[in-house]
């Protein structure tokens, strides 16, 4: 890699307080938190980038936390970023790896988290089959992209890119339409999800049910819009 290269992939990944999404993440980790319970245990961000998510994820729990990206080379400014927010480098552990073919065996991770990712994805039925696949009995994920409900509406619309809207005819929109990403997870056998659309993004929140307890084979999960507030 050229030095300049190099210098322009420290500039975009660097995550201090001039990030664009500085006052967002804290704000979204903590309504991970909130809503989905989970404190400790092995936690996933798939397409880490910055490992802005990860390192406020950090903060407040004692998840071992790990993070994936296809590019290697965000692993080093991870790392860097960590010891900015006096998060130890050791905490986070990296894999380099495709959402489509995660480097991890079943049942093994307890939370799956993942912002900005799902739309650059090619297959999204598969990679939710993947994630499903990853996730321990009783684990859960929360993919998608946008804000946290926890910022005020008028700054999360400020952040938010213009190429996100449903009137967007390019690939990377797709996600954003329900009916593609429930077509995607009703392809996920035994697994239980719903979409979140609350004005400040869209999500999904899948489960694996505990061990032992019976799903019939043709679940298609439970699919709600949650209203904006």
């Amino acid at each position: 890699m050229s030095h300049q290269k190099e210098e322009r992939l420290r500039a975009f990944y660097r995550y201090d307080q001039n990030h664009p999404f500085a006052s967002m993440y804290p704000l979204l980790a903590k309504q991970i938190v909130d809503d989905l319970g989970v404190t400790s245990g092995r936690c996933l961000d798939i397409g880490t980038g910055s490992g802005a998510l990860l390192i406020e994820l950090g903060k407040i729990t004692s998840l071992e936390l790990m993070g994936l990206d296809i590019n290697p080379e965000t692993m080093v400014l991870v790392r860097d970023n960590a010891k900015r927010h006096d998060l130890p480098s050791d905490r986070i552990e990296f894999l380099h790896g495709d959402v489509h073919a995660l480097p991890l065996p079943d049942n093994d991770i307890r939370l799956v988290v993942s912002r900005g990712s799902i739309p650059f994805w090619d297959d999204h039925a598969t990679a939710f089959a993947e994630i499903y696949r990853v996730l321990q009995p009783e684990g859960v994920a929360f993919v998608g992209g946008g804000f946290s409900r926890y910022q005020s509406k008028e700054e999360a619309d400020r952040m938010r890119p213009a190429w996100v809207s449903k009137d967007n005819p390019e690939k990377r929109a797709r996600w954003l339409h329900r009916e593609f990403l429930e077509q995607a997870l009703s392809q996920v056998p035994g697994a239980e999800w719903r979409v979140i659309e609350d004005g400040y993004g869209t999500w999904v929140e899948m489960r694996k049910p505990a061990q032992g307890r019976f799903v019939a084979e043709d679940t298609k999960g439970a699919s709600h819009a949650v209203s904006e507030l």
